[in-house]
């Protein structure tokens, strides 16, 4: 005799109540080993003994988790590190950030295709970048985005699973060119 199927509805008395972080942690790896298109409902229900509505009720529609999964990801990646000078600042930063990029890889490509999934933490992570570089005389903007870029480009490469993978000292090397020539002598 086949065993009987779960009933639906409201768990029984007793049983883990479901969570949004629940919701969220089952939700990060998957989105940093397949990429946001692995997600599913009916995935993280599986995944978390449930059924796909009781996901969607705890996360919201799937833009919604990806923007929470984007705040969750990034949240204090990078503190605020002390540095003497705006170059050595915004070394420390991008150093900070790149492991965490390079580990949410997946999730910064959402971000590229839809803007508005960019986190608080990633806005403070630009904004302190920026300061940084309209220090060193950046007044357009033009140093920062040479750096998002230079990041985000080293980032993509290296989680491309193609040929040897660069480290951060490699990644670290090229902040430190693009840095010095836009030091001030």
């Amino acid at each position: 005799m086949a065993p009987r199927p779960a009933k639906s509805g409201r768990p029984p008395k007793g049983s883990p109540t479901l969570t949004r972080d629940a919701v969220l942690t089952a939700a990060l790896p998957m989105a940093q080993e397949g990429g946001i298109d692995a997600i599913s409902f009916r995935a993280l229900a599986d995944r978390l003994g449930v059924t796909a509505m009781a996901v969607s009720y705890h996360s919201g529609n799937k833009r919604q988790l990806i923007a929470d999964l984007v705040d969750l990801a990034f949240r204090g990646a990078v503190g605020d590190p002390a540095a003497e000078g705006p170059a050595q600042h915004a070394r420390a930063v991008l150093a900070r950030y790149f492991p965490r990029a390079l580990q949410n890889a997946n999730l910064l490509h959402a971000v590229l295709a839809d803007a508005s999934l960019m986190s608080a933490e990633l806005r403070r992570i630009t904004d302190m970048l920026r300061a940084d570089t309209q220090a060193l005389g950046d007044e357009d903007d033009v140093l920062l985005h040479l750096l998002v870029d230079y990041t985000h480009g080293f980032v993509f490469s290296a989680s491309s699973g193609e040929g040897t993978q660069p480290t951060i000292g490699e990644y670290l090397r090229g902040v430190d060119w693009i840095l010095s020539r836009a030091a001030p002598a």
